[in-house]
């Protein structure tokens, strides 16, 4: 019974990241920053508040860029791990562009 209610409590959790992903929210129609704030825990706004000039289109940010944004969302979250915001920062880059409009 214990390993049927860890297995349960996975798949709800895996369930549950998947849906508030970047991807996911993409799918819906939405910002896919919404998503990793959503993810983060963090309002849209509070995310959008911490991050810095985009870098060029197909760069990465400089490790100065990224250090910022890690301890200004931290300071928004004081939850949140580096590891966290990097991978939904990951996430955000790894899915498919939005749709033109």
């Amino acid at each position: 019974m214990k390993r049927l209610t860890q297995t349960v409590l996975i798949t709800v959790a895996a369930a549950s990241i998947a849906a508030t992903s970047p991807t996911a929210t993409l799918a819906r129609g939405g910002n896919p920053m919404d998503g990793v704030a959503e993810q983060l825990g963090l309002k849209p706004a509070q995310l959008k508040s911490c991050l810095g000039e985009p870098p060029a289109q197909g760069a990465r940010p400089s490790e100065a860029a990224q250090a910022a944004m890690i301890d200004c969302l931290i300071g928004q979250n004081s939850s949140l791990t580096a590891d966290q915001i990097n991978a939904a920062m990951t996430a955000m880059r790894d899915a498919p562009p939005p749709p033109k409009r």
